[in-house]
């Protein structure tokens, strides 16, 4: 069974290689650079996510850092296509699909959809394994967290996937409705460009 994880990989390594390194994205501050070598941390240095803030280690971390990025985004696009090593637990394809599919899914409409030629009546087509699957991880714990950040009680409603009610019963109330990969967009922050219907009260 093929994995959405790693279709995803292949779909965000292919948008990075469609733009320059400086090519903006939907990451606030961030850069398709940025991107590649977040992902490229994240898979096989994930020690560096939070090490450059840490005292004692944090020189350290920021010169790794820095070579890394040295290396050039060409490097960075390939390693982040090659994945994890082996000996990695997200290696394995039940951890990899849980831990990825859906933060490559956002990343690669990160790329996308900052670029000035994007259309939104055109978005990428997704297959139906990869939007159910977005929608159960969204279901199951995404969409909750998504209405504590916002101090609300909201609905996520997606036709022929279901719907999904989080945040405490005392909070306003707020109805969102659209596809499962865009109620997901919207959920990590991304409202400016998920094509969501909302509706208040």
């Amino acid at each position: 069974m093929t994995s959405t994880a790693s279709e995803q990989r292949q779909a965000l390594v292919t948008a990075l290689r469609s733009v320059p390194a400086d090519a903006p994205t939907l990451c606030e501050g961030w850069a398709a650079e940025d991107l590649a070598l977040h992902i490229v941390i994240r898979d096989s240095r994930p020690d560096l996510i939070i090490g450059p803030a840490l005292p004692l280690v944090g020189d350290a971390a920021r010169r790794t850092l820095d070579k890394l990025r040295a290396t050039g985004y060409e490097s960075l696009v390939n390693r982040a296509e090659a994945g994890p090593p082996l000996y990695f637990p997200q290696s394995l394809p039940p951890l990899n699909d849980l831990m990825n599919t859906a933060e490559f899914y956002i990343h690669t409409e990160d790329v996308l959809r900052a670029q000035s030629d994007f259309d939104p009546k055109s978005p990428r087509r997704i297959s139906e394994k990869l939007r159910r699957r977005l929608w159960k991880q969204g279901a199951t714990a995404m969409f909750a967290m998504a209405a504590r950040k916002a101090k609300r009680r909201i609905t996520f409603i997606s036709p022929g996937y279901g719907a999904t009610t989080s945040g405490p019963s005392s909070a306003p109330v707020q109805e969102i409705q659209g596809a499962p990969e865009e109620l997901l967009l919207w959920a990590f922050g991304r409202e400016e460009k998920a094509q969501v219907s909302i509706s208040e009260g």
